[in-house]
């Protein structure tokens, strides 16, 4: 027996051991690409819905040397249609729409001639052809049925269900359908099936006449983590991010989006019917290595970790100089989520190396 206590308390040193090892490394990482300018950010590492690595790097807010903190609130960009995807199922799951359904039959008044031949599957997954918005769409504050009805022409840019081509206006109106069906504001909606069960406390809606509090600065330079781009980071223009609606116009920290991966993995949102939905591949895009399956939750795809090929459930977002991502790891049950507010560094670059580290 003694030498079985022994075992296990040599067992739980060496994993102590590799654990402060890992995070020892993983801020030595994060700390060069921030002394370097390249990022300004948190970074939240979870394993079987357990923290094991967090930690801030950086300014919230560079005019008034405000650092990064663990409540710090950022803009996220595109990971917002994942919200927006949860939505749209539980609205499936109450009968209020069917996703295989043509968006005609619950928004006949917008895009009248094309939406006839566009399900709403179509515009989870980026197939339903239309064209997609301009950035001076955002500089007029619009709520998501005057957006479509003023700025997106009513043509087909392809048929329907064949061409994949990423375009927020396919989640613009979604969230005009969400509204239509439920009868609710779709932030309303947000709040009643997400943020208040949940108790999510830091998440919410971006709106450019509010102010909220410990919101994250944008900055952008447009360099990518190119270091040989040495000019200095800008403010943020200020657009109506409110615009993107469901497309993009969610804010929130780590945490609180690490819950919403806990509560969808222990069924307190969508039904185990629906969660299949929700990462259920519909095509297949790119080539070779770069080759993903499109899902209305995110994108599955292998990542190249050394000479480790691991399979992973991807979801990112970048507005400006915002950017963030999301990666699940369903072999290992890590989850990693990365959220910035600069353009200057390569994030899927980062991600790889702290994955690198914690595998």
């Amino acid at each position: 027996m003694k030498r079985i206590l022994l075992l296990l308390f040599l067992s739980i040193l060496s994993l102590a051991s590799y654990a402060q090892h890992a995070t020892q490394k993983i801020d030595e990482l994060l700390q060069k690409h921030q002394q370097k300018g390249r990022f300004d950010g948190t970074v939240l590492l979870a394993k079987n819905g357990n923290i094991i690595y967090q930690r801030q790097f950086g300014l919230a807010n560079r005019q008034f040397n405000v650092p990064i903190s663990s409540s710090t609130r950022f803009p996220v960009a595109s990971i917002t249609k994942l919200y927006a995807a949860i939505l749209v199922l539980k609205l499936q799951e109450q009968g209020k729409l069917h996703i295989d359904s043509p968006i005609f039959n619950y928004t006949p008044h917008l895009l009248p001639k094309n939406n006839k031949k566009i399900t709403i599957r179509q515009l989870l997954v980026h197939t339903a052809g239309l064209p997609n918005e301009r950035i001076a769409d955002y500089t007029t504050q619009l709520n998501a049925k005057n957006f479509i009805q003023k700025r997106i022409a009513d043509t087909l840019l392809s048929t329907p269900g064949i061409t994949y081509r990423y375009n927020n206006v396919n989640f613009i109106l979604l969230t005009a359908i969400m509204e239509q069906v439920s009868g609710k504001k779709w932030a309303d909606l947000l709040a009643d099936v997400i943020i208040k069960p949940l108790k999510l406390q830091q998440t919410g809606v971006v709106k450019r006449d509010s102010v909220i509090k410990n919101l994250a600065y944008g900055y952008h330079n447009y360099s990518f983590g190119n270091e040989k781009v040495k000019d200095p980071l800008e403010n943020d223009d200020p657009l109506f991010l409110e615009n993107y609606a469901a497309a993009g116009a969610i804010f929130t920290t780590p945490i609180e989006l690490l819950k919403l991966n806990q509560a969808l993995a222990t069924g307190k949102i969508l039904n185990p019917a629906s969660l299949a939905l929700l990462y259920e591949p519909n095509l297949k895009t790119g080539k070779g290595i770069n080759t993903e399956e499109v899902t209305p939750g995110g994108y599955l795809k292998t990542l190249s970790i050394g000479d480790k090929k691991i399979k992973a459930i991807e979801r990112n977002g970048n507005i400006m100089g915002y950017n963030a991502t999301y990666l699940q790891l369903p072999e290992s049950k890590q989850v990693l989520i990365v959220f910035c507010n600069t353009d200057a560094n390569d994030l899927s670059k980062i991600a790889l190396e702290i994955l690198a580290i914690a595998l």
